[in-house]
């Protein structure tokens, strides 16, 4: 048996071929680390939450926690609640925090939220220096200057496309810390 393919037939395959290995080269691209999936899994992350881009991007790869070490934040929904959050695996142990989905993030503007669905935007926080919004009785009063001793991820809420407000999460070498920004 033989194939006769005509000019008009390899183009399209050509084209599809092209296509192809270009969606798979950006589904690499932007997917987990087989290594962060496999401790997700072995930790049985995977019972309770689901990994989702519900945003853009999906995931960040950064050193939260200053050892040298890149750690993995990405977006989660709570399997039961379907609320939203974000999940932060230490990559040199396997010690995660989850944000939201379902658990308490603290004081995210004025209650306590177990739920990001808030979330409009997200990127990795680089700056050691952050701006906190002070308030007294929901009245804005000024803002204090808080020194950042690691890469935080910064978190905003949209209004007519603009950030309005969020806050910024960064590892104390203890503990996670809010620093509330805008309104």
């Amino acid at each position: 048996m033989s194939y006769n393919l005509t000019q008009s037939r390899v183009k399209p395959l050509f084209f599809f071929i092209l296509m192809a290995l270009s969606i798979g080269l950006y589904a690499q691209s932007t997917s987990i680390p087989i290594s962060f999936l496999n401790s997700f899994k072995h930790l049985k992350l995977d019972d309770k939450y689901e990994i989702n881009g519900y945003l853009k991007p999906a995931l960040f790869q950064a050193d939260f926690n200053g050892d040298g070490i890149k750690d993995i934040v990405f977006l989660v929904i709570e399997k039961k609640s379907h609320k939203k959050g974000i999940l932060i695996l230490f990559c040199n142990s396997n010690q995660y925090f989850v944000f939201g989905a379902g658990t308490k993030v603290g004081k995210v503007g004025f209650d306590d939220t177990d739920d990001l669905k808030w979330m409009g935007g997200w990127e990795v926080y680089k700056q050691s220096v952050a701006y906190e919004t002070k308030f007294d009785n929901g009245d804005i009063i000024g803002s204090i200057k808080r020194r950042l001793i690691n890469k935080g991820i910064s978190m905003w809420s949209l209004e007519d496309g603009e950030p309005l407000a969020g806050g910024i999460i960064y590892w104390s070498g203890k503990k996670w810390i809010w620093i509330h920004q805008g309104e």
